[in-house]
């Protein structure tokens, strides 16, 4: 599966959803959140360098047994740091390396996001990039 065939996946899904209401995509966001707790990012992962300092509540994310992994006190975050990982984690190393934020506006989720779940959002997409690139 390439970049554009995940996008696209999530974007149609999105797109249904918020055409019923807007709430129905942050509902789905929360049952996504709560999916985290199911293979969670270690607690020794929950340090300053992998912290997503723009979100409201507790996030983290990196790489732990080489997969994105992640873990929030916040369930919507939750749903968007969900997202966020089964894209990384669905692309082999050399489409990895070729995200860019660019990409993630395609799919239009942050538009349904306040602004303070918008800067937690790229700030997330930002500290996966960095990882992909010095992995």
């Amino acid at each position: 599966m390439n970049i554009e065939q995940k996008l696209n996946e999530y974007k149609e899904n999105i797109e249904t959803l918020a055409e019923i209401d807007s709430l129905e995509v942050y509902q789905w966001l929360m049952k996504l959140g709560e999916k985290l707790a199911d293979d969670p990012l270690g607690k020794d992962k929950h340090i300053m360098e992998n912290k997503v300092t723009k979100c409201q509540y507790d996030m983290y994310v990196d790489i732990e047994d080489n997969r994105f992994k992640a873990w929030s006190k916040a369930m919507i975050a939750g749903g968007y740091a969900y997202v966020l990982i089964d894209i990384f984690n669905r692309l082999d190393d050399e489409e990895r390396k070729k995200i860019t934020v660019e990409h993630f506006q395609k799919i239009k989720l942050d538009e349904l996001l306040t602004l303070n779940r918008q800067t937690g959002f790229y700030q997330m997409i930002e500290i996966m990039l960095k990882k992909v690139h010095t992995a």
